[in-house]
């Protein structure tokens, strides 16, 4: 039975100017990264748990009567 896949993308990181040697650079950058990740994956846990439609015959019932793609979940929902 076909799922929703929710999928988000957090702000970019530019590495040209990290100095792969500098262990402390590279171990802060990779501690952002890894925080800008976990945030990420936090809200689309809550996101997907409070989707209306995540249920896969509720959806299919409301696109086959409605002749409309079901809603999905409002991007302010994110980053709170």
């Amino acid at each position: 039975i076909p799922a929703r896949h929710y999928f988000v993308f957090g702000k970019p990181f530019h590495t040209t100017s990290v100095d792969h040697n500098n262990r402390q650079t590279c171990m802060s950058l990779y501690s952002e990264v890894k925080s800008e990740l976990r945030r990420g994956l936090d809200d689309l846990i809550v996101a997907r748990e409070t989707d209306p439609f995540k249920d896969f015959a509720a959806r299919l019932a409301v696109e086959r009567l409605s002749g409309k793609q079901a809603p999905t979940f409002s991007i302010d929902e994110l980053n709170k």
